[in-house]
């Protein structure tokens, strides 16, 4: 597939997935015949296609009459997969650091949720801010990662305008991308960096989080050197100003605490779960992290508040 790349492991072109997803509707209704990446070429198959649906037109309208007729301060949704876009810069990465990027912008890891069906998640947030709906509170799985963010339809270098919170549960057990890029990405890949870091012998660190927050850059810069101020010095603000947390590797639970004018949810981390843990209370924690979002009101931005309870947050966050 056009998408795939052994240069670039589980990243995929952004501008090619926008073109597929939205199949006739691309571009005002004028997609391209063609879709070009690098030096490969092939048809535009979904040119004639209408956009690719997540919910479906009778489920899609259901969703939306229920969030235009809600008066509660906070509509939870539970999101089968997240909304939350996970990306990194792949277009900055420096001369002569592995093979070139053949993507004009971009590159995402993840289609096989709502990253993949932009289109319809566009429509969605679209709605929201058409209709003044605030409270929007997204809680998904299936990504197997923590993630806590804002929703916006665009962003960077398009406009940025979040218009509800999303936050992603790791999962409790099963394998995430920090785990297959462990052994899925060769330890002399030239971009092994941008997901493992591995500077003292056996202690692996998931630079997949500082390329999903900060960018390329910060992450070849926390492999190379080991100092995350230094890596935090090297990032690029328009990566993701939407994320407030990411944990590639990230296993766990969260809890979700609402009130009249404030909702919290706790990602309960823990080690990773490579053997059964002793004893009735399931063995020791990595972290425990409270992020917090004020009511807000239509005309105004939804925010998030961070707050390490127990641990240590992981690299980056």
């Amino acid at each position: 597939m056009i998408v795939e790349s052994k240069a670039f492991p589980y990243f995929l072109p952004e501008e090619v997935i926008d073109i597929l997803d939205a199949g006739r509707a691309y571009s005002g209704g004028k997609p391209p015949t063609r879709i070009r990446v690098g030096a490969t070429e092939i048809s535009n198959f979904r040119a004639a296609s209408p956009p690719q649906s997540m919910l479906g037109a009778s489920q899609k309208q259901w969703f939306l009459e229920r969030l235009a007729s809600s008066t509660a301060t906070w509509k939870l949704w539970g999101n089968t997969v997240a909304m939350l876009d996970w990306r990194t810069d792949l277009h900055r990465l420096p001369s002569g650091t592995g093979a070139q990027w053949p993507g004009r912008g971009y590159g995402i890891l993840s289609i096989d949720d709502w990253g993949g069906y932009r289109t319809e998640r566009g429509e969605i947030l679209d709605f929201l801010q058409q209709r003044g709906i605030t409270g929007m509170i997204s809680l998904a799985g299936d990504r197997h990662a923590f993630f806590a963010g804002l929703l916006s339809k665009e962003l960077p270098p398009k406009a940025f305008e979040p218009v509800a919170v999303e936050f992603v549960a790791g999962s409790v057990s099963a394998p995430g991308l920090m785990e297959a890029a462990e052994y899925g990405v060769p330890k002399d890949h030239p971009l092994r960096a941008l997901y493992v870091a591995e500077r003292t012998p056996g202690v692996l660190q998931s630079t997949l989080n500082m390329s999903a927050l900060h960018g390329v850059r910060s992450s070849l810069t926390m492999s190379a050197t080991g100092d995350v101020a230094a890596a935090r010095r090297a990032r690029n603000p328009e990566v993701a100003p939407h994320l407030s947390f990411a944990d590639a590797g990230g296993h766990g639970y969260c809890m979700v605490e609402a009130e009249a004018s404030k909702l919290s949810v706790t990602f309960v981390g823990i080690p990773r779960p490579a053997e059964r843990a002793p004893g009735p209370e399931g063995g020791p924690l990595a972290y425990r992290v409270r992020h917090t979002v004020q009511a807000w009101t239509h005309g105004a931005r939804p925010s998030l508040r961070q707050e390490l309870l127990d641990g240590e947050l992981p690299l980056a966050t």
